[in-house]
Protein backbone atom coordinates (compact mmCIF):
# COMPACT_ATOMS: atom_id res chain seq x y z
CA UNK A 1 0.00 0.00 0.00
CA UNK A 2 1.60 3.30 -1.09
CA UNK A 3 1.64 6.59 0.79
CA UNK A 4 -1.34 8.14 -1.02
CA UNK A 5 -3.54 5.13 -0.22
CA UNK A 6 -2.54 5.27 3.46
CA UNK A 7 -3.25 8.99 3.54
CA UNK A 8 -6.69 8.43 2.00
CA UNK A 9 -7.59 5.80 4.60
CA UNK A 10 -6.36 8.05 7.41
CA UNK A 11 -8.49 10.95 6.16
CA UNK A 12 -11.53 8.69 5.90
CA UNK A 13 -11.05 7.55 9.51
CA UNK A 14 -10.74 11.16 10.71
CA UNK A 15 -13.91 12.16 8.84
CA UNK A 16 -15.85 9.19 10.28
CA UNK A 17 -14.71 9.95 13.85
CA UNK A 18 -15.61 13.60 13.42
CA UNK A 19 -19.09 12.73 12.07
CA UNK A 20 -19.79 10.40 14.96
CA UNK A 21 -18.58 12.93 17.49
CA UNK A 22 -20.63 15.85 16.16
CA UNK A 23 -23.65 13.66 15.56
CA UNK A 24 -23.94 12.09 18.99
CA UNK A 25 -21.93 14.23 21.36
CA UNK A 26 -22.63 17.69 22.64
CA UNK A 27 -20.75 19.93 24.99
CA UNK A 28 -22.42 18.17 27.91
CA UNK A 29 -21.53 14.68 26.82
CA UNK A 30 -23.50 12.03 24.98
CA UNK A 31 -26.75 13.29 23.39
CA UNK A 32 -28.96 10.45 24.60
CA UNK A 33 -32.14 12.14 23.40
CA UNK A 34 -30.84 12.10 19.87
CA UNK A 35 -29.94 8.42 20.14
CA UNK A 36 -33.42 7.59 21.56
CA UNK A 37 -35.12 9.47 18.75
CA UNK A 38 -33.10 7.59 16.17
CA UNK A 39 -34.04 4.29 17.86
CA UNK A 40 -37.75 5.24 17.88
CA UNK A 41 -37.62 6.22 14.24
CA UNK A 42 -36.04 2.87 13.40
CA UNK A 43 -38.73 0.97 15.33
CA UNK A 44 -41.44 3.00 13.64
CA UNK A 45 -40.00 2.24 10.23
CA UNK A 46 -39.77 -1.46 11.06
CA UNK A 47 -43.42 -1.51 12.20
CA UNK A 48 -44.45 0.30 9.05
CA UNK A 49 -42.64 -2.23 6.90
CA UNK A 50 -44.21 -5.07 8.87
CA UNK A 51 -47.72 -3.68 8.29
CA UNK A 52 -46.99 -3.07 4.64
CA UNK A 53 -46.02 -6.71 4.22
CA UNK A 54 -49.39 -7.94 5.54
CA UNK A 55 -51.92 -8.82 2.92
CA UNK A 56 -55.02 -6.58 3.28
CA UNK A 57 -57.21 -9.37 1.86
CA UNK A 58 -56.00 -11.75 4.58
CA UNK A 59 -56.84 -9.20 7.28
CA UNK A 60 -60.30 -8.76 5.80
CA UNK A 61 -60.92 -12.52 5.66
CA UNK A 62 -59.93 -12.99 9.32
CA UNK A 63 -62.54 -10.47 10.43
CA UNK A 64 -65.23 -11.03 7.82
CA UNK A 65 -68.80 -11.40 9.07
CA UNK A 66 -71.16 -13.30 6.80
CA UNK A 67 -74.94 -13.41 6.81
CA UNK A 68 -76.34 -16.93 6.94
CA UNK A 69 -79.95 -18.10 6.67
CA UNK A 70 -81.85 -20.50 8.92
CA UNK A 71 -85.22 -21.99 7.96
CA UNK A 72 -87.94 -22.03 10.62
CA UNK A 73 -91.76 -22.14 10.61
CA UNK A 74 -94.19 -19.32 11.35
CA UNK A 75 -97.53 -19.42 13.18
CA UNK A 76 -99.32 -20.63 10.04
CA UNK A 77 -96.85 -23.45 9.51
CA UNK A 78 -95.16 -21.75 6.57
CA UNK A 79 -91.42 -22.03 6.10
CA UNK A 80 -89.46 -18.82 6.32
CA UNK A 81 -85.88 -17.67 6.82
CA UNK A 82 -84.28 -15.89 9.74
CA UNK A 83 -80.74 -14.49 9.69
CA UNK A 84 -77.65 -15.14 11.72
CA UNK A 85 -74.18 -13.55 11.71
CA UNK A 86 -71.16 -15.81 11.17
CA UNK A 87 -67.81 -14.37 12.21
CA UNK A 88 -65.10 -16.14 10.22
CA UNK A 89 -62.56 -15.19 12.89
CA UNK A 90 -64.26 -17.54 15.36
CA UNK A 91 -66.06 -20.04 13.11
CA UNK A 92 -64.11 -22.46 10.91
CA UNK A 93 -67.13 -23.04 8.67
CA UNK A 94 -70.15 -20.79 8.22
CA UNK A 95 -72.06 -23.73 6.73
CA UNK A 96 -71.46 -25.86 9.83
CA UNK A 97 -72.43 -22.86 11.94
CA UNK A 98 -75.69 -22.54 9.96
CA UNK A 99 -76.57 -26.20 10.62
CA UNK A 100 -75.74 -25.76 14.29
CA UNK A 101 -78.00 -22.71 14.50
CA UNK A 102 -80.74 -24.59 12.65
CA UNK A 103 -80.70 -27.34 15.27
CA UNK A 104 -80.86 -24.74 18.09
CA UNK A 105 -83.40 -22.41 16.39
CA UNK A 106 -85.50 -20.50 17.08
CA UNK A 107 -84.06 -17.95 19.52
CA UNK A 108 -86.12 -16.64 22.42
CA UNK A 109 -86.84 -13.45 20.50
CA UNK A 110 -88.00 -15.49 17.49
CA UNK A 111 -90.20 -17.67 19.70
CA UNK A 112 -91.88 -14.52 21.00
CA UNK A 113 -92.61 -13.62 17.39
CA UNK A 114 -94.39 -16.92 16.88
CA UNK A 115 -91.60 -18.76 15.08
CA UNK A 116 -90.86 -22.42 15.79
CA UNK A 117 -89.08 -25.50 14.44
CA UNK A 118 -90.09 -29.10 13.77
CA UNK A 119 -86.56 -30.35 14.42
CA UNK A 120 -86.53 -32.29 17.71
CA UNK A 121 -84.64 -30.40 20.41
CA UNK A 122 -82.57 -33.47 21.32
CA UNK A 123 -81.12 -33.78 17.79
CA UNK A 124 -77.33 -33.83 17.83
CA UNK A 125 -74.89 -32.99 15.05
CA UNK A 126 -72.49 -35.92 14.82
CA UNK A 127 -70.39 -34.28 12.12
CA UNK A 128 -70.37 -31.86 9.21
CA UNK A 129 -67.71 -32.92 6.72
CA UNK A 130 -66.82 -30.52 3.93
CA UNK A 131 -64.47 -30.78 0.98
CA UNK A 132 -64.19 -29.20 -2.46
CA UNK A 133 -66.81 -31.52 -3.96
CA UNK A 134 -69.61 -31.99 -1.41
CA UNK A 135 -70.80 -31.68 2.18
CA UNK A 136 -71.96 -34.53 4.42
CA UNK A 137 -74.23 -33.77 7.38
CA UNK A 138 -74.46 -36.59 9.94
CA UNK A 139 -77.24 -36.21 12.52
CA UNK A 140 -78.28 -38.33 15.46
CA UNK A 141 -81.33 -40.67 15.17
CA UNK A 142 -83.40 -38.16 17.16
CA UNK A 143 -83.77 -36.10 13.97
CA UNK A 144 -86.19 -38.63 12.48
CA UNK A 145 -88.08 -39.59 15.63
CA UNK A 146 -91.51 -38.41 16.76
CA UNK A 147 -94.00 -35.92 15.39
CA UNK A 148 -95.54 -37.95 12.59
CA UNK A 149 -95.12 -37.80 8.83
CA UNK A 150 -96.04 -34.12 8.42
CA UNK A 151 -93.63 -32.96 11.09
CA UNK A 152 -90.86 -35.16 9.65
CA UNK A 153 -91.37 -33.72 6.18
CA UNK A 154 -91.27 -30.15 7.46
CA UNK A 155 -88.03 -30.69 9.40
CA UNK A 156 -86.43 -32.24 6.32
CA UNK A 157 -87.48 -29.20 4.28
CA UNK A 158 -86.02 -26.94 6.97
CA UNK A 159 -82.72 -28.75 6.63
CA UNK A 160 -82.84 -28.68 2.82
CA UNK A 161 -83.64 -24.97 2.60
CA UNK A 162 -81.00 -24.06 5.17
CA UNK A 163 -78.39 -26.13 3.33
CA UNK A 164 -79.20 -24.70 -0.10
CA UNK A 165 -79.21 -21.14 1.25
CA UNK A 166 -75.67 -21.43 2.62
CA UNK A 167 -73.71 -23.39 0.01
CA UNK A 168 -73.67 -24.24 -3.68
CA UNK A 169 -72.02 -27.61 -3.11
CA UNK A 170 -74.04 -30.86 -3.15
CA UNK A 171 -75.20 -31.73 0.38
CA UNK A 172 -75.93 -35.26 1.64
CA UNK A 173 -77.79 -36.18 4.82
CA UNK A 174 -76.61 -39.06 7.00
CA UNK A 175 -78.30 -40.44 10.11
CA UNK A 176 -75.97 -42.06 12.61
CA UNK A 177 -73.31 -42.65 9.96
CA UNK A 178 -75.57 -44.00 7.20
CA UNK A 179 -76.89 -42.12 4.19
CA UNK A 180 -80.53 -41.30 4.87
CA UNK A 181 -82.48 -42.47 1.84
CA UNK A 182 -85.54 -43.25 3.99
CA UNK A 183 -86.52 -41.03 6.95
CA UNK A 184 -88.64 -41.90 9.98
CA UNK A 185 -90.99 -44.73 10.82
CA UNK A 186 -93.35 -43.54 8.08
CA UNK A 187 -90.67 -44.35 5.51
CA UNK A 188 -90.39 -40.95 3.81
CA UNK A 189 -88.21 -41.34 0.74
CA UNK A 190 -85.39 -38.83 0.39
CA UNK A 191 -83.51 -38.26 -2.86
CA UNK A 192 -79.90 -37.17 -2.48
CA UNK A 193 -78.06 -34.84 -2.76
CA UNK A 194 -80.52 -32.54 -1.08
CA UNK A 195 -82.55 -30.35 -3.44
CA UNK A 196 -85.98 -28.70 -3.42
CA UNK A 197 -87.24 -31.86 -5.16
CA UNK A 198 -85.70 -34.39 -2.78
CA UNK A 199 -89.12 -35.22 -1.28
CA UNK A 200 -90.98 -35.39 -4.59
CA UNK A 201 -92.48 -38.79 -5.48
Amino acid sequence: MNFSQKLGIFCLVIITVAYVYFSFFSENGVDFDRIKNLSKNEDSNNNSLSNDNQNPEELQIRHEVKNIKICVTDQKGNLRFVSRKCDTASEKSCFAYAISELIKAPSEWEKNKGLSSEIPSDTKILSVREDDNNILIDLSPAFESGGGAESTEIRIRQLIKTSLANTKLPVYLYINGKQANVIGGEGIMLKQPLTERSLDD
